[in-house]
């Protein structure tokens, strides 16, 4: 973290700091991400608190009300990939009807409460017995060479130090991983962000007559015309209201503050100037009926690790010696000329800034893998002894990080970063030294309570295996598997 050489400064006289909790893992970031490595790590025994800088547990999917998990399912919708947490949330939100599950699909699959899901969190870390802090920011920490000693955050009782052997980061701007001093980078062209709110009166046109009449009206009622075309779900038992997605406001890095407070605020005025335009042509009478608490955020930071996943391995399929979670939403990159998605079937769809679409093939659907993977070395920061990342701070470029992106993907990357964190406790090891089929293992015989279906791909089961195109591992031998079990991430970054 660096200030401009010109800035006046005010200096804080350095105060102690009260440690007011002590444990074994610390979570910075209370998204679904960030809960299910918490919970994951306590259901092995460790003693774990997780910080969340809003008033609720789930980040986007609740605070930015981002209320849509994609599919769980490969290629083809045969075989179920993603299960564990998620899916023990989902039954959960199934038993109150707060969820609706839609067709198996490329895309979307589950539509949530945010509300329901919200309290299904709180209940969650509640039975785990995970420490909550609320309303609490992350600003600091204390390191030692490649050892994170304690987190420093600031909530309603001033600035407090927690303690623990091992940390995540699961803050999608690196709050911890960035204010102790770890590397990390931004994309050259972040994704844009998006503000969600509640809505009544939304209304009845198809996506290409709201195009048209955006087109026609936005510099008069002064709404962003760059591929704003907001976009309306809707909500579990409230079929009145929908959930409307917003327009994009491209070139926003959500991690400065005032970039973030002026995306905002103009993201509110949109809404209402969005209800005007409406309004004015017959369309209907828009009322906001509750805001989201937090901007949708597709990207920020992410943390310099061992391996950077790349869009190439992506789209071929690359079985890695180390995965630890897999995928298959497409490559899905938004831009002000519009979005692109690359479908691991070969499909390519382009939507048009009007909402118009255009299909193509960029490869032959015989090539195409059944799924995607991610490895472990992707969520461990060079240098970092006892802090992990998970969820948007994985190291990924452009291409990659299109899909990897979403919840479904990064609740994965949360439980394997608590189940790592457990063993590289247990063993007395740096992170970079925990063996990852030791990961998958625990993963699939962990305590899913949701009867067997598996918490992640059994890469070893010999009747699926989610590769079948594309190269393996350059590290691994010829046919993906390891060349010298045990691999450790370190082994393999090396």
């Amino acid at each position: 973290m660096t200030r401009d050489a010109r800035q006046d400064v005010v200096f804080e006289p350095s105060p102690e700091i009260p440690v007011v909790w002590e444990g074994d893992l610390c979570v910075i970031g209370g998204s679904c991400t960030g809960v299910f490595a918490a919970v994951r790590a306590a259901r092995l025994g460790l003693r774990v608190a997780v910080v969340e800088n809003h008033t609720i547990f789930g980040g986007m999917a609740t605070a930015a009300r981002v209320n849509e998990w994609h599919s769980t399912y490969d290629v083809g919708n045969q075989n179920q990939i993603i299960a564990g947490l998620t899916m023990e949330m989902v039954q959960r939100l199934t038993k109150r009807d707060a969820v609706i599950e839609r067709a198996r699909h490329e895309r979307t699959q589950y539509v949530l409460d945010p509300a329901a899901l919200a309290l299904e969190l709180d209940l969650l870390i509640r039975e785990n017995a995970v420490r909550p802090f609320l309303a609490a920011r992350c600003v600091g920490g204390k390191r030692e060479g490649g050892v994170v000693r304690a987190a420093f955050i600031e909530d309603k009782s001033g600035r407090r130090a927690l303690r623990a052997r091992f940390f995540i980061d699961a803050s999608g701007d690196g709050d911890l991983l960035r204010r102790v001093g770890f590397e990390a980078y931004q994309n050259e062209q972040l994704q844009p962000v998006n503000l969600q709110a509640v809505v009544a009166g939304f209304p009845e046109l198809s996506g290409p007559e709201l195009s048209e009449v955006i087109q026609k009206n936005a510099e008069k009622f002064g709404y962003p015309s760059a591929n704003s075309t907001p976009w309306a779900g809707r909500l579990p038992g409230m079929p009145e209201l929908r959930n409307v997605f917003g327009p994009r406001m491209n070139g926003v890095d959500a991690s400065d503050a005032d970039q973030l407070t002026e995306a905002l605020m103009a993201s509110r005025r949109s809404f209402r100037n969005f209800g005007d335009m409406v309004g004015s042509v017959g369309g209907s009478n828009l009322r906001v009926v509750a805001w989201a608490q937090a901007l949708g955020v597709r990207e920020t930071w992410h943390a310099r690790c061992l391996h950077q996943l790349t869009g190439r391995e992506l789209l071929e399929g690359v079985k890695f010696t180390d995965s630890i979670a897999c995928g298959k939403y497409p490559i899905d990159i938004h831009s002000e000329t519009g979005t692109s998605l690359r479908y691991l079937d070969g499909r390519e769809e382009s939507i048009a800034p009007d909402g118009t679409g255009a299909w193509s093939r960029w490869r032959e659907e015989s090539l195409s893998p059944t799924c995607y993977h991610v490895p472990y070395r992707a969520l461990v920061p060079r240098g970092a002894e006892n802090l992990l990342v998970a969820g948007r701070l994985v190291d990924a470029d452009r291409e990659a990080f299109g899909a990897v992106r979403v919840m479904v993907n990064c609740n994965q990357m949360g439980e394997a970063a608590g189940v790592a964190s457990a063993l590289a406790l247990r063993d007395g090891r740096a992170v970079a030294d925990v063996n990852a089929k030791e990961i998958r293992e625990t993963l699939i015989a962990g305590e899913l309570r949701i009867g067997d279906i598996r918490g992640v791909v059994d890469w070893g089961h010999d009747d699926y295996d989610c590769i079948e195109f594309g190269r393996s591992d350059p590290q691994a031998g010829s046919d993906g598997a390891s060349a010298g079990e045990p691999a450790t991430a370190r082994d393999v970054a090396e």
